[in-house]
Parts: structure tokens; sequence; C-alpha cells
């Protein structure tokens, strides 16, 4: 943040204030530096395959033709353009830097002189068609607009250039103009994934305009004028009665994260009860292993029942009743995870509690890295727990498989958008404390008032438990190094000079504070013992019911059937208490530390087909099998095969 927010505990350091230096996500970084950005470029350059660039061609006058494409493609191309900016500043790559200014340049070709730009409304009136602005929610202008001016804030911190903040600067006001319009009229309307609530107060931040405060707490008030709203969209209540998360999940993780911001601005104590009620339901009764959220693809609104028709409403993208967790039909659309980092994020702001990075470290590890294909060319959409090799009986929206293109084309810019911006939740500061976000090996440095202090992180997490922070600059005054202890460590120690703290269960979850006057090369040790667990997913959860995920550290394992051709796929699963070694393993030529053990077990092999839907058990035969896990974010890297996290937990001896 540019300016401290009153009412936030916790600061974010300056963009870039970290570096990142060999190690896991040093990788990750340079893959979507050098291969996923260039990628996703090509595809919305392309008239054929995404038509996203000639849609603002054509919106200018330089190219013939019609709209295609969703009309969020304008906000795709926004989040692609963030994360450029963002990579240009790390990279210096002039290339990438060429491209950025060509798209900033046709942008302000498109846009109109009071700010607006939308290119299905510009392409719409130069065919001389009927066009109205914030008509139709569905048409995502406001989602548009906030990512145009997000990445806007983004390239002006990056490359401390303004053509960018300009445009951004006025498709802000041009919200704040149609939204006092709204208001005079009283035609407010939802406006769907609402990016612009976050976009339009970090504007402030940036600016110290207070227009833009102004325009995201109108656009706030403005929702719950809604008439006739739907837990769909959030807005069946006023947002002060909002006791569970409902509905669209990209559309609830942006609302509550903008809500989030204004709160911080802002201070109103409804908003903050609210935002812990709707967090709560979340983390406890609809949140995914895999840090997914959104479990249904389609459904009916749980705020319904037979006989209350008018709160009845059909969901989708959605998060269902509390437990409704389906592994193999599971949703989990990528910009949800994305959205509930933003949400973590800034409640983390506001009350410095580690369970918000915890989510959000395993949110990157477990999801985010899911979401494309290793070689950073293939890409999902909905991020589900499980995978039958043969087709299913029944239709679902997206591919089985990652696809190199998709028809919904928002996932995966958003995904490279928060993939290259990941140092950015690695630190914090909360007066002269020091918080340790996400472990990850590089340096960073903060001021804190006018001491400056730079830090060295070491570490192969997630693969080893060890992590080194090394005081390499500062002037000896006191400050507070505090390190985060992960939700799932067992046992531990932290180290600095002389003394050793033991690190228990008890731990979990918390920030362990060390003040002292930290001189150059003080050294502090976290030490973290990191075996295989297994866990059981509450008894509510049906679909996983008697059966046990797999997790080492932050990360996520799961089998896949390639591994085990001679094995009742169905049945494979785990004895209790398994003993499990740690093979490396080479995977889309990326090397990776696996599980093995052999105290795997399946069951004598039954016949199913289509006619069958019981039959007698009596035959069955435990058999022992070794049973293979990878981590989660790499699967489906090798063919079209089964996979899945929760296994069948077999209690007696086999």
């Amino acid at each position: 943040m540019e300016k401290h927010s009153p009412y936030a505990t916790v600061m974010t350091l300056p963009l870039h204030s970290t570096q990142l230096e060999g190690g896991f996500w040093s990788t990750q970084v340079q893959r979507a530096h050098t291969v996923i950005i260039a990628n996703i470029y090509r595809l919305f350059a392309s008239d054929e395959i995404s038509h996203c660039l000639a849609n603002f061609r054509i919106a200018a006058g330089l190219q013939e033709g019609t709209h295609q494409g969703p009309p969020f493609g304008d906000g795709d191309f926004y989040k692609w353009l963030e994360a450029a900016s963002y990579t240009w500043a790390v990279t210096g790559d002039e290339e990438l830097k060429g491209m950025i200014d060509s798209a900033i340049e046709l942008i302000g070709q498109v846009q109109h002189e009071d700010g607006y730009i939308f290119t299905q409304y510009s392409i719409r009136l130069k065919e001389g068609r009927e066009a109205s602005r914030l008509g139709d929610s569905l048409n995502f202008e406001a989602y548009n607009l906030g990512h145009l001016i997000t990445a806007s804030i983004v390239h002006a911190r990056s490359t401390h250039e303004t053509t960018l903040l300009e445009l951004g600067i006025k498709a802000a006001l041009c919200l704040n103009t149609l939204f006092e319009e709204a208001e005079r009229t009283k035609s407010g309307k939802t406006a769907i994934c609402p990016s612009h609530y976050m976009a339009l107060v970090e504007l402030w931040r940036h600016t110290g305009d207070p227009t833009h405060l102004k325009t995201a707490e109108l656009a706030i008030r403005l929702r719950d004028s809604v008439v006739g709203g739907t837990d769909d969209n959030q807005d069946r209540l006023t947002l002060a009665e909002h006791d569970e998360i409902l509905g669209h999940a990209v559309r609830a993780t942006y609302l509550y994260s903008g809500v989030a911001d204004l709160y911080a601005e802002l201070g109103k104590p409804e908003h903050l009860l609210m935002l812990q009620r709707v967090w709560q339901s979340e983390e406890y009764t609809k949140m995914y292993i895999n840090s997914g959220v959104g479990a249904l693809y389609d459904g009916v609104s749980p705020a319904g029942f037979a006989g209350d028709h008018p709160a009845l409403s059909r969901t989708h993208q959605s998060f269902g009743r509390p437990y409704q967790l389906p592994n193999l039909t599971a949703y989990n659309e990528t910009c949800a995870t994305i959205g509930n980092i933003f949400f973590n994020w800034r409640l983390f702001l506001i009350n410095g509690n580690a369970a918000h990075i915890d989510r959000i470290e395993q949110s990157f590890y477990n999801l985010i890295l899911a979401s494309t294909s290793r070689d950073g060319l293939r890409y999902f959409y909905s991020n589900p727990l499980a995978r039958e090799e043969e087709p299913l009986p029944f239709y679902l929206k997206w591919e089985r498989t990652r696809s190199e293109y998709l028809s919904s084309f928002c996932c995966p810019p958003n995904m490279v958008r928060a993939l290259v911006e990941v140092s950015e939740y690695t630190w914090a500061l909360r007066d002269d404390e020091i918080l340790v976000g996400m472990y990850a090996q590089g340096t960073t440095t903060i001021h804190i008032g006018e001491h400056r202090v730079v830090l060295e992180q070491q570490t192969e997490y997630p693969w080893d438990g060890t992590v080194r922070i090394i005081v390499t600059e500062c002037d000896g005054s006191p400050f507070t190094l505090s390190v985060r202890v992960p939700s799932w460590l067992k046992s531990g120690t932290l180290s600095y000079g002389p003394e050793e703290l033991t690190l228990t269960e008890a731990d979990a979850n918390t920030y362990i504070p060390i003040t002292r006057s930290w001189k150059v090369g003080d050294e502090l040790v976290l030490s973290m013992d990191m075996e295989a667990r297994l866990v059981l997913a509450h008894p509510m959860v049906e679909n996983s019911s008697h059966q046990v995920a797999v997790m080492r550290g932050p990360l996520l394992y799961c089998s896949e059937q390639v591994d085990h051709p001679k094995t009742d796929w169905a049945s494979l699963g785990v004895r209790s208490n398994p003993i499990f070694r740690t093979v490396w393993r080479t995977i889309a030529e990326e090397s990776l530390l696996c599980l093995e053990t052999n105290d795997g077990a399946d069951l004598s092999p039954l016949d199913w087909d289509n006619h069958t839907l019981y039959q007698e058990a009596e035959s069955l035969e435990a058999r022992p099998q070794t049973l293979h896990l990878i981590p989660y974010f790499a699967w489906d890297n090798r063919g079209l095969g089964g996979m899945k996290i929760f296994h069948p937990l077999y209690l007696s001896p086999v």
C-alpha cells in the first residue's frame, strides 16, 4: 500500500521489495516469465483463437470485423498487461516492454474521452447497433474497468511511468459518474466479479485522490439497493446480513476482498463482523483440501428450500451447502482461489492472523500451480480432486484434461499475474515488527522508519523444512522478526544465536516474535519436521467418508492410475499408520519429491457395468500394493488417466 490504511494492523511492502533468487518459487516464476506470458499473448493476438486483440483493433478503427469472444475478454487482457508490467520490472525484457507499450497505445485509442472503455460497446456503436453503459450486469463492464485500473497501478509502480495510469484514472472517474447517476435514478445493479472495488481503493492509496475511495464506497453501497437480488450474486441480502458464503465463488471472493479493502480505510464495524462470518463459513465448512473454493458446476442456492420459492435461485460455479464437497465433479475455478488469496491477504492485513498466510501458501502450492501444465502451455479452468480414465456418464462443461485454450479464458491470465507476484506475499510489516509470510528463497529490503534492513531467506522449502533467515544489512537498531509457524507443524525448533525454542503443535498457525538488536550476519533458523501425514475430512463430507488424503508440509499429494497399472483403481487405498519414503522422480522434465509406501492396498476386483448399480461384497479380499504419490500440482502431465486425492483407508492388516 502506498498509504497506510488506518484500520489495518499490517502493512504491505512497496512493490518489488523482494527478489526471488534460486529455490522453488524462483523456478516457477521463471517459467511464467519465459513461457506463460508469451504464450498467453500469442493466444490473445490470434484472430482465429481468441480474437481478444482483434476486438481492440476493431474498436479503435484499425481493423474491420465484429466483436467475438466473451464480454470479459477485455479484462483478461488487462490481467495479462498487469503480469507483463510486473515482469518487466524484474527482468528488464525490452521485447516485453515493447508489447506493453503497444498495448497501452491501443487501449488509449479505444478509450472514450470520458474514460469509458468496453470493446463490445464501441464495436456495436460502429455497427449502428444499440448499446448502453452498465445496462447489463452480465456484460462485465465494471469487472473489465477494475482490471484496467489495477493494471495501471502495477504498471506505474513497476515502470514509474504514467501512460497507463492516466487511462486507469480516467476509467475510475467514469465509474464515479456512472455510479452517481445510478444512485440519482435509483437504478443500481450488481456488478458481477467486482474487481473494481479493490481497484478503486488501491487507486486511492496510490494517488491520494479521495474521489476514488468515495467511488468504491458508493459502488458497494449501491449493491445494497438492488431489488430482487439472488444468492448467486450475493445481493439477496444487504452486506451486513451476510452470515454464510454463497453463490458464484469468484463474485463472492472478489466482493469480500473489496469490502475488506473498504474496511481497512473506513473501519465500519458491521463490515468487519460480516467478513469474519463469511470467512469462517468458507474456511470451516466449504474449503477443499487443495484450497479450491466453489464446489458446484450448477445447483440451487442453499438459502432456499421447497415451499420457499422466493429464496430459491440458480447458482453456478458456486459454493454449495456446508460440507458439500464432491471430488470427481469439483468445480474449483482457478479464479475463485485467486480471489480467495486476495480475500485472505486483506484479512491478514487487518488482523495479522497467521492462518490467512497459511491458506494463501497452500492455495499457491496446491491449486495455482496445478492449474497449468508443467510446461506452462496448457490450462485448467476447474480443478477437480479426482478423475476417471473412462469418459464420464454425464456432462461436465470443461475438459477432463488441461487445454491449450479455453472458451472462457479468464483463469490463465489471472493465474499468471498471481504467480509472477508471489513474492509480494513473502514479507509484511507491523510497526517495527517484520513478519514472515510465505517461505521463499530470496532477498528483501524493508524500511522501518528511517532504518533500512535487508534480509536473505535461504530454503529448499517445500521439499525441506528448514528456513534460514540472515540479516545482511542493518544499522543495529532493535526490531522484531516474527516467524510464521504453519498449520501442519507437529514439531520443530527455532534457533537464533545460542538460543533455541522447541516448537510443538500448540505453536501452529501463530507468529513467534524475536526482538533484539540485530547485527549483520545474525541468523534465525526455523527447522520443521516434515513427515508425510494422513488427513481425514469432516464426517459430514460424504464424498470423502472413510478416506484419507496425504500431505507433506504444505503440499498435497495424489495418486495417478498410470503408476498403478495392475491394481483395482477404484479401491486403491492405504493402511492406517503407513510408512512413507521420499523419492525424487522426474515428471515433465522437472525433478519432484514424491512419496511411496508398501502399505497401500486394494480389493480383489469386481466387475461393474452400466447395468450393475449394487452387488454383493462377500468375495472381496484385501491385497497389499505399493502406493505411489506425486505432488498434486504435477498431475495430468502424463496422459488422460485416473487421479485421486482421497484414498480408502484400510484399518485391518492386509
